[in-house]
């Protein structure tokens, strides 16, 4: 897996986003720290954007959609009971009770994040792209996903304006 992108620049109607940003990515460990409104959001889809279809990735957006949330919760129910336990492995582990979880309309969009993860894993990615994630996360939860990314054994792209999380998984 390699991602090549050279003098990248983003215009929005009243706001450069990303002006002449080039990167390379291979396989490793990379956070990508910034303050608000520094563009990282925009970079990080259009990293998403331009990989190869052949590359297994996860991308978990800052926002989630309605329509990925339906999505999320959608897999969940047709999951046998077997991956539908790992998914709910992973989302325990986050801090996230299960049953929660499953009840779907309730679900916060820092547990729906926690459920996208895990939905994802069951997909052996070997690239787990994520901005802002630990947005909706209490410190509980922060602490079990830094672990959970710190032994992730594929590449990680982490976007962030924490410090501490991006000094803890990259």
């Amino acid at each position: 897996m390699e991602l090549v992108i050279r003098a990248l620049s983003k215009q929005y109607p009243h706001k450069l986003a990303v002006d002449r940003v080039s990167l390379t990515l291979t396989p490793g460990i990379y956070g990508l720290l910034g303050a608000n409104g520094a563009g990282k959001t925009t970079l990080v889809r259009e990293v998403v954007r331009r990989l190869d279809p052949s590359v297994r990735a996860l991308a978990i957006p800052q926002e989630p959609t309605a329509e990925q949330c339906r999505g999320a919760l959608s897999r969940l129910a047709t999951l046998d009971s077997r991956s539908r336990g790992l998914v709910l492995a992973v989302a325990a582990a986050l801090n996230s009770d299960p049953d929660r979880l499953v009840e779907g309309e309730r679900t916060s969009p820092g547990e729906m994040r926690k459920l996208m993860l895990g939905l994802g894993m069951l997909d052996a990615p070997e690239l787990i792209i994520m901005d802002e994630p630990s947005n909706y996360l209490d410190l509980h939860s922060v602490e079990a996903l830094e672990r959970l990314l710190a032994a992730f054994p594929g590449a990680l792209l982490l976007v962030s304006h924490d410090a501490a999380l991006l000094a803890a998984t990259t």
